[in-house]
């Protein structure tokens, strides 16, 4: 984001480009020059060699449940365990492509031990391990959410019986979708082979809470082979409700900012992913037995290309010679002996010149191995070695919760682009472009002077995300590219901006350049005023639906405008 950015009349404003505040107006005669451009979001380094066709979004909603819990359980005979025909325990489940796994077998977990239980001694970051599937970019956002059990709680119930009194073989889990909380129900049928979990597990073998949330997502997905590849941002905000931001380390110049947002996101409960860089391309990322974890191997510094890890820490420390050092610290999706052999690693002679209570401070992993996935690193070397960084956060927190406190500063909006009335397309046309939905922002207080920001300014998320529910399972949704310009109303502000407008002003904020993510993001620092956020898609009469979601820490307004 390019703050503070200007432009000469001349000037062509590529839409990576942000104006903050200027609400600037032309001389007479001369007009602002627009080029707009639209790019296809990367794919991720764990897509599988196979990739689901896409079509337009059916109006459905693969995997939800429709009719109530209770009826369903009520429904079952004695002794009758469920089983769930819209997920079946077979191949089908497994791939959608024509590949076939051998000596797989699904087992109930009463089946694999004894005593099994949805969590042991409530959920744990270290809780979480990947098994033979790609999918560490959902894993690694478990394993951060899980830092506050209530709400991994919230998403997978802990009262439900996997043996014993009340057992029925059915599992209950609630994924955000859309704008709301959805329930989701799996039988606990799990695939198996050689008498252990295929895929994900949890370093107890008697918890089974990260394999039943693994497989109440991939039928969301349609199987499980649909989850290779995909983003973290998407996992996250399923699993919380939140704002996740992408930040792409090349795009990142200032990287002192982005320690600072970091660690003001780790001290605020935030959830925090990093995605490694992959140097080849990749191919098909299950090997002959079927084994995801058989594609990939450690780097010289203990590090798998492409892979996807938790941030679990950030810390600043004094080294007795090095002086202030600025660490990170990462977890393997994995949890196992493949970690980071560089400079802070566990056994690290580095860690000899920092004293015993800063070492304690910063808990394990601290000058002797432990084998378990999770390490330290500096801060320049992660900025190295991870190609983007996922934050999400869930708003305001303060007795840490994990509820947000303040009513009012998280709001939410739908909306809908429609074919001919309000799908106007990006401002490569602003005629066009005006028919678009527009959305008053009233922004009433701004923040105190702080450090690295002026007062008076107030620091705003906006997102815009589109319709991404899945309703066939072999097909996958056609996601748009999409993207939002933030302009100052400076006359009516209860009417929406003309084409006029765009003509004679610059944009105060966008989300960048087109691109068909799930939600795009901007953090913008806005003086008190009135704001109008305008979404769209790249093309124009593109028909889609969208919600707008606005955070702040402190209060402001949000109304759609409406046309005469």
């Amino acid at each position: 984001m390019g703050c503070g950015a200007s432009h000469s009349t001349e000037d062509k404003i590529d839409s990576d480009g942000i104006v903050n505040g200027t609400g600037a107006v032309l001389a007479e005669g001369e007009e602002v020059q627009v080029v707009e451009e639209a790019v296809e979001a990367p794919k991720t380094e764990e897509s599988g060699a196979f990739e689901l066709p896409e079509i337009e979004f059916e109006d459905g909603s693969l995997g939800v449940m429709a009719e109530a819990v209770e009826n369903l359980r009520n429904s079952l005979g004695p002794d009758e365990l469920f089983t769930d025909e819209a997920f079946p325990a077979d191949d089908t489940s497994l791939f959608y492509s024509e590949r076939e796994e051998t000596e797989v077998e699904w087992k109930r977990p009463h089946e694999l031990v004894e005593l099994p239980e949805v969590f042991v001694d409530g959920a744990s970051r270290r809780d979480v391990v990947q098994g033979a599937l790609g999918d560490c970019w959902f894993l690694s956002s478990c394993a951060a959410v899980a830092r506050k059990s209530k709400l991994i709680e919230r998403v997978i119930p802990p009262d439900q019986a996997l043996h014993g009194v009340g057992y029925t073989g059915l599992v209950v889990c609630r994924l955000w979708r859309f704008g709301a909380w959805a329930v989701v129900v799996v039988d606990d049928r799990l695939p198996t082979k050689g008498g252990t979990l295929l895929f994900a597990r949890s370093t107890d073998p008697n918890e089974f809470w990260v394999a039943l949330l693994e497989k109440a997502y991939a039928k969301l997905h349609g199987s499980y082979e649909a989850m290779e590849g995909g983003q973290s941002m998407d996992a996250m905000v399923d699993l919380t409700g939140g704002l996740a931001e992408r930040f792409d380390m090349d795009d990142t110049p200032d990287k002192r900012w982005l320690l600072r947002l970091l660690r003001t996101a780790s001290r605020s409960g935030a959830f925090i992913t990093a995605s490694r860089k992959k140097d080849e391309p990749s191919s098909a990322h299950w090997s002959n037995d079927g084994d995801w974890r058989q594609a990939y191997r450690t780097d010289e510094h203990g590090l798998v290309e492409g892979h996807a890890y938790t941030v679990t820490g950030v810390a600043t420390l004094s080294h007795s010679s090095l002086g202030p050092v600025s660490l990170i610290r990462v977890r393997n999706p994995w949890a196992n002996a493949a970690e980071w052999t560089g400079a802070w690693a566990d056994e690290d002679e580095r860690w000899e010149g920092v004293d015993e209570k800063q070492r304690t401070g910063l808990g394990g992993h601290t000058g002797s191995a432990m084998h378990d996935g999770e390490f330290w690193m500096s801060f320049d070397d992660f900025c190295g070695e991870f190609e983007e960084v996922t934050v999400c956060t869930l708003g305001p927190d303060y007795d840490h919760d994990g509820t947000v406190d303040e009513v009012g500063q998280v709001q939410a909006i739908r909306g809908e682009w429609i074919e001919g009335v309000t799908a106007g397309g990006s401002r490569n046309d602003f005629a066009k472009f005006a028919t678009n939905p527009q959305f008053l922002l009233k922004v009433e207080h701004g923040a105190e002077a702080t450090e690295g920001g002026g007062g008076g300014l107030c620091s705003v998320l906006v997102g815009v995300m589109q319709e991404h529910r899945r309703s066939r399972k072999d097909f996958g949704v056609k996601m748009l590219q999409i993207g939002f310009v933030v302009y100052k109303q400076t006359k009516d502000p209860s009417k929406p901006l003309q084409s006029d407008h765009f003509y004679h002003h610059y944009e105060d904020g966008s989300s960048g350049t087109y691109i068909n993510f799930r939600e795009v993001l901007a953090r913008l620092e806005l003086v008190p005023g009135h704001y109008v956020i305008i979404p769209a898609t790249f093309q124009p009469d593109t028909p889609g639906s969208f919600m707008v979601r606005v955070y702040s820490p402190k209060p402001f307004e949000l109304t759609q405008l409406a046309r005469k």
